[in-house]
C-alpha cells in the first residue's frame, strides 16, 4: 500500500475525536468567513512578470527617472470627421473635461503641443484657440502634422479618430481605487456619446480595472457554478441528499478556507490566482469522491459505519496525500520560474491544496461520521456499473508491449514539441471577450502604432552642457536609428522642442526646458537632465517573434551608430515580448521537474524505484501529447496554457497514485497480473467519474468572461482526458510487464 507519509492520520485522529475536530473546524470556518469579508483583488500584470533580470531593472529606471507610464490611459475619440469645426471642438470639449477631472494630473493631445515663438513670445499652443470654418480646420491639422511629424501618432490619418494620453494620479490608480477611478472616467467619456461620437478608455489603468472587474465576475458565477455541478453530480451517483452534502462538503470548505486565509494575511486575488477558487473546488471533491466510494464500498460488507469508515482512511487515506503533495509540488514547480507572480501562485495554490486535502481527510469522515450517528446509511452508487469500461483496458493487458512502445513513440513526439513550441504573451488575452477596453486596445493598435510605447532612454554626457553638440548628435543619432526600424510619426522625443526653437532662430537649453511644466518634461528628459526619452508608439500584442524582430534590428541599429554604450530601448512591450516568453520557457523546465518530482515522491512512497518509474512515461504522456497538438495546430504556447499543463499534471497524477494504490493492495493476495487487473476493475469507476467531475466542473470555467481563463480550462480538461486513457491503458501495461516473467 502506499505510504501517505502519515498524513491520512488526521483522518483517524477526526474520527476518534470528533467533538474536538467538529468544534476546530467551526473555529477555522469563522476565521475564513471575517477573511472573506477582507478580501481585495489585483489586476496588476507588471510585478507579475518581474523575474529580477535586466529589462525589468532598466524598466525600473524609466519609471524612477521620468515618470509613472503605467499610469497613462488613452482615451480614443471616434467621430465622423474630425477635421470639421465641430469635431475638433468636440475633441477640444472632452480635453478640457478630462482636464478638470480631479483624478487627471496631465493630458497629452494635440492640444498640449506646443510650438517656440521666440524668445519675446515663449511656448505657445500648436493649435488655434479657435477655428472660424472646417476648411482652417483640415488645415491647421495638416500642417500641424508638418510641423510635428509626432503630433500623427495622436489623431488618424483619415480625421476619424483622436486619442489623448490621460496620466491618473498615483492614487487614484491602486488596486483599491482603480476600477471606481476608470468607472469615473468612463462615465464622463460617455457624456460625450453621441449618434457621431463614441469615446472610449484603453491603457494601463484601464486593463487593469477591467481585469478587477472580471475577476471579481468570475468569482461570483464560476465559483458558485462549480460547485453546484459537482453537488448535483455528486446526487445523480448516490442518489441521496446526505450523500451529495457530504461529498460537497470539502470542497465548500476548502475554498471558504483559501479565500478567507488570502483575506486575512492581505494576499489579493490577480489574474494568475484567479483560478484556484473554481479549480481547489473540482479537486478536493475528486479526492472526496475516492474516499467517500471507498466507504460505500466496504459499508456493504459490514454494518460497522464508524468501523468502516476508519478502512477506507486507512486504505484510500494514503493515496489522497500523495496525490495531494504531487499536486502541490507541480504547483510549487512554478516557483522555479524566478517570476514573482508565479511564485504567488505556486505558493498560494501548495497552500489551498494542502488546507483542501485536510477538509477531505477531516471534514468528510466528521460528516459521515455524525450522519451515520443519526442513521444515515450509504447505498451503493451507479459508479459501480462504470467498471464494463475497463474491459477493453484488461484485453489490452495481453498486448501490453505494444502498447508500450506506442506509448513511447508518441511520448518521444511530444518532447520534440515541447523543445520547439512558439510562445507568446498577450495581455489582451486576460480582458473580457465583451470588454470595452479590449475592443479599444486592437482598435488603437490597428489605427495607430498601439497604446503601449517602447522607449529609448539617451544617457547625456553630464561633463558637458544639455546644447553640447556632442549630446544634441547622440539625441539626433538616436532617433535616425529609431527611424531605421519604426515609421515617422510613431515617436517622439525632446528634438521636437529643440526643431521648434530652431524654426524660432533659436536654440535649446535647460533654462528653456525649466520653463515648461514638469509634468510635460517628464514624458522627455529627466529631472536632473542626465537622459533624454525618445517614445516609440508599440503595441504588448505582437507575437514573441515579432517583437524580437524589432528589439534585434533596433539593436543593430544603434551598434552601426555606436550607441550601444549609451542607448537603453525599454517598456511595457519588451516586457511582453522578451521577458514573459522567457518565463514560458523557465515553466517548461519546471514542468518537467514537476515530472520528475512526482516520480521520485511516488518512489518513495511505494518504496519501489520500479514502480516510480512505471509511473513516469504514463504521467509524462498526457502533457507532452497536449503540447504536440498545439505544436501541430499552430497555438503557441502562453502562460495559461503552460500554467494549465502544470496544473493538469498535478491533476493528473493522482488517478495514478490511486491505482498504483489499489494494486499494491491487491498484490498482498494475488499474482501479478490478477493485481493489475483487479486494480483496473475497482479504480476505475472511481477514475472516470473523477475525470468526468473534473471535466465538468472546469467546463463551468469555459464561461469565464476572461478568454485565458477558457483556454486554462479546456487545456487541463484535455489532458485529463488523455491522462484517465494513459492510467487505465499504458500504467497497466507497466506495471504488467514490470513483474512479467515472460519479460525477464
Amino acid at each position: 500500500m502506499i505510504n501517505g507519509f502519515g498524513l491520512h492520520k488526521l483522518g483517524l485522529l477526526a474520527v476518534r475525536n470528533p467533538i474536538i475536530a467538529t468544534l476546530i473546524m467551526v473555529m477555522i470556518s469563522i476565521a475564513a468567513m471575517v477573511g472573506i469579508s477582507k478580501l481585495e483583488f489585483s489586476g496588476e500584470n507588471i510585478e507579475i512578470l518581474r523575474d529580477g533580470s535586466q529589462e525589468l531593472a532598466d524598466y525600473d529606471e524609466l519609471l524612477s527617472q521620468f515618470r509613472n507610464f503605467n499610469n497613462d490611459a488613452v482615451v480614443l475619440m471616434r467621430v465622423d470627421n474630425l477635421s470639421t469645426v465641430d469635431g475638433i471642438e468636440t475633441f477640444r470639449d472632452l480635453n478640457f473635461e478630462f482636464q478638470l477631472d480631479e483624478r487627471i494630473e496631465s493630458i497629452l493631445s494635440i492640444f498640449s503641443l506646443v510650438k517656440y515663438g521666440g524668445p519675446d513670445e515663449g511656448w505657445q499652443s500648436a493649435l488655434p484657440a479657435e477655428y472660424n470654418s472646417d476648411e482652417e480646420v483640415l488645415a491647421s491639422l495638416k500642417q500641424l502634422a508638418a510641423d510635428i511629424p509626432s503630433s500623427q501618432s495622436l489623431f488618424s490619418p483619415n480625421y476619424d479618430s483622436a486619442v489623448m494620453v490621460v496620466y491618473t494620479k498615483a492614487e487614484a490608480t491602486k488596486d483599491k481605487n482603480v476600477q471606481e477611478t476608470m468607472d469615473g472616467l468612463t462615465a464622463l467619456a460617455k457624456e460625450f456619446n453621441t449618434e457621431t461620437v463614441t469615446v472610449t478608455i484603453a491603457g494601463q489603468p484601464a486593463i487593469r480595472a477591467d481585469l478587477i472587474h472580471s475577476i471579481v465576475a468570475d468569482l461570483l458565477f464560476l465559483a458558485p457554478m462549480a460547485f453546484l455541478f459537482c453537488a448535483v453530480l455528486a446526487f445523480i451517483l448516490f442518489r441521496q441528499p446526505v450523500a451529495m452534502f457530504l461529498c460537497a462538503l470539502p470542497s465548500l470548505l476548502s475554498i471558504s478556507w483559501f479565500l478567507g486565509g488570502a483575506g486575512l494575511t492581505n494576499t489579493s486575488l490577480n489574474f494568475l490566482t484567479n483560478i484556484l477558487p473554481a479549480l481547489l473546488i473540482v479537486i478536493v471533491f475528486a479526492d472526496t469522491l475516492h474516499l467517500y466510494l471507498k466507504w460505500q464500498k466496504l459499508s456493504e460488507k459490514q454494518d460497522d459505519y464508524v468501523a468502516t469508515l476508519e478502512q477506507a482512511i486507512l486504505e484510500v487515506g494514503p493515496a489522497c496525500a500523495l496525490s495531494s503533495v504531487t499536486t502541490m509540488a507541480a504547483l510549487l514547480s512554478l516557483c522555479l520560474s524566478g517570476n514573482n507572480g508565479l511564485f504567488e501562485l505556486g505558493i498560494a495554490g501548495a497552500i489551498a491544496v494542502f488546507g483542501g486535502f485536510i477538509t477531505v481527510i477531516v471534514a468528510l469522515p466528521l460528516g459521515a461520521y455524525w450522519a451515520s450517528r443519526y442513521g444515515f446509511r450509504p447505498k451503493k452508487s451507479i459508479a459501480s456499473k462504470i467498471g464494463v469500461i475497463a474491459g477493453p483496458a484488461m484485453k489490452l493487458l495481453n498486448y501490453r508491449k505494444s502498447v508500450i512502445i506506442a506509448g513511447l513513440l508518441l511520448c518521444v513526439a511530444g518532447l520534440y514539441a515541447h523543445t520547439v513550441i512558439d510562445s507568446r504573451f498577450r495581455l489582451i488575452d486576460y480582458l473580457g471577450n465583451q470588454s470595452e477596453v479590449a475592443q479599444s486596445e486592437g482598435y488603437i493598435d490597428s489605427t495607430y502604432y498601439g497604446t503601449t510605447p517602447l522607449f529609448a532612454i539617451v544617457d547625456m554626457d553630464q561633463s558637458l552642457a544639455l546644447d553640447d553638440p556632442a549630446n544634441e548628435g547622440r539625441v539626433y543619432e538616436t532617433i535616425e536609428a529609431v527611424k531605421d526600424v519604426f515609421p515617422a510619426g510613431s515617436f517622439y522625443s525632446l528634438a521636437d522642442f529643440a526643431d521648434e526653437i530652431k524654426k524660432a532662430g533659436g536654440k535649446i537649453d535647460a533654462k528653456l526646458i525649466d520653463e515648461l511644466l514638469r509634468f510635460l518634461t517628464s514624458r522627455f528628459i529627466s529631472a536632473d537632465k542626465s537622459q533624454v526619452l525618445v517614445t516609440i508608439f508599440s503595441s504588448a500584442n505582437l507575437s514573441e517573434s515579432e517583437m524580437q524582430e524589432r528589439l534585434s534590428n533596433m539593436s543593430t541599429a544603434l551598434q552601426k551608430r555606436e550607441l550601444t554604450d549609451h542607448v537603453k530601448i525599454t517598456g511595457y512591450p519588451v516586457l511582453s515580448g522578451v521577458v514573459a516568453p522567457r518565463l514560458m520557457d523557465n515553466l517548461r523546465i519546471s514542468l518537467l521537474v514537476a515530472v520528475l518530482l512526482s516520480i521520485v515522491l511516488i518512489t518513495i512512497s511505494s518504496g519501489s524505484v520500479k514502480l516510480g518509474l512505471a509511473c513516469l512515461v504514463p504521467n509524462m504522456l498526457p502533457i507532452v501529447c497536449v503540447e504536440l497538438i498545439l505544436y501541430l495546430a499552430g497555438i503557441p504556447l502562453n502562460m495559461s496554457i503552460a500554467v494549465a499543463l502544470t496544473v493538469a499534471f498535478g491533476i493528473a497524477v493522482d488517478d495514478s497514485i490511486h491505482m498504483l494504490n489499489q494494486y499494491m493492495l491487491n498484490k498482498r493476495d494475488h499474482d501479478n497480473l490478477p493485481a493489475v487487473a483487479g486494480a483496473l476493475k475497482e479504480v476505475t469507476p472511481a477514475l472516470f467519474s473523477t475525470t468526468l467531475i473534473l471535466s465538468g466542473g472546469l467546463i463551468i470555467m469555459c464561461f469565464s468572461t476572461l478568454p485565458a481563463m477558457a483556454v486554462f480550462a479546456v487545456v487541463v480538461i484535455i489532458t485529463l482526458l488523455l491522462a484517465f486513457l494513459a492510467d487505465i491503458f499504458q500504467l497497466p501495461a507497466y506495471l504488467a510487464i514490470m513483474n512479467d516473467k515472460r519479460a525477464e
